[in-house]
């Protein structure tokens, strides 16, 4: 059974009676804000405070509440027009940032100006996501791209019903020890290959586009040494496969003994010295052990030793046969 995101905001009022003892109309702030959103009004600190009143949300628990005096200098200085420009919503962020110092307060009025477009940047939900970023501006963003992708897939109404969704999961499973519901939840949460799938990839992708297979290979080796050496046994299948298509206009051949035979004439042509000979076909012998899940398998330190010899000695091939 998939995870049930869009049952969550639902019990979103009852969380809130559970946590602050009230319930809170957020349709009705963000009908207030309709004509912020479509540029037809400015603007003012009284529309600040809404969001910080008590009354209608419980966000002042959690970001403290701008200084309304400061607020109103500011804004009194200039009108502040808050509908979008441009497709790009940077511009948007970056004003309300500087304004406002503070990424939370600036999501909470992006999340009731622009509902569709953007989530209150939430501690809980950013750890339910694993996105992560250096700068606090990319950081929100992405957070909020990544609400967009999670939207579609489940099928939600905006951004921030996304969000309000997995904040409310995150607070009811909080009770997964004692309550069978909320175990359930989670579980279903954890089993859900799309949502540990999309999980993954944010904490993976930056390791993929920064890192080369042999540094990934590494990374990996106190985690995972047997992934760890296919990786590298992949890689080095690659490198073999070009020395085969340099010398003879095609991949390495599939038949035992293959790979033997093309270390055997590397050395003959003077690509690789005699005593590379042992050590490259000491690799593919680690290779098979660590593809073929049958008989002993390597352990780590095998596999570490097994990476640095295909840096050291194949990896310069990728200059040299070209």
């Amino acid at each position: 059974m998939p995870f049930p995101l869009a049952m969550f905001p639902k019990q979103f009022d009852l969380i809130c009676k559970q946590k602050f003892g009230c319930t809170y109309d957020l349709a009705a702030l963000e009908a207030y804000f309709r004509e912020h959103a479509s540029g037809n009004r400015h603007l003012t600190a009284k529309d600040v405070s809404k969001v910080f009143n008590p009354e209608n949300t419980p966000y002042a628990k959690y970001w403290p509440r701008p200084h309304m005096k400061t607020l109103e200098e500011a804004l009194g200085q200039r009108r502040l027009y808050v509908g979008f420009t441009s497709e790009d919503p940077k511009p948007l962020v970056q004003t309300l940032l500087s304004l406002f110092q503070n990424i939370g307060t600036t999501s909470l009025l992006l999340r009731f100006i622009h509902p569709q477009r953007f989530g209150i940047f939430s501690t809980p939900v950013i750890h339910l996501l694993q996105v992560n970023r250096s700068a606090t501006i990319d950081l929100y963003l992405a957070y909020c791209a990544e609400l967009e992708l999670w939207r579609e897939h489940f099928r939600m109404s905006s951004v921030a019903q996304t969000e309000t969704g997995l904040w409310t999961y995150a607070e009811y499973t909080k009770l997964a020890d004692s309550d069978a519901g909320a175990k359930k939840a989670k579980q279903l949460f954890e089993n859900d290959m799309w949502v540990q799938r999309e999980r993954a990839a944010q904490v993976i992708r930056p390791f993929f586009r920064h890192y080369g297979r042999l540094q990934l290979a590494k990374i990996l080796l106190s985690e995972d040494h047997i992934l760890s050496g296919k990786i590298a046994s992949e890689e080095y299948e690659r490198l073999l496969g070009m020395a085969s298509w340099y010398l003879h206009k095609r991949t390495l051949p599939r038949e035992r003994g293959a790979a033997e035979a093309l270390i055997e004439e590397l050395k003959n042509k003077g690509y690789i010295r005699s005593e590379d000979i042992v050590e490259l076909v000491s690799i593919w012998k680690l290779r098979n052990k660590v593809v073929h899940p049958s008989g002993k398998r390597p352990v780590s330190e095998e596999v570490d030793a097994m990476i640095d010899r295909i840096e050291r000695i194949c990896v310069p091939w990728e200059k040299s046969f070209v």
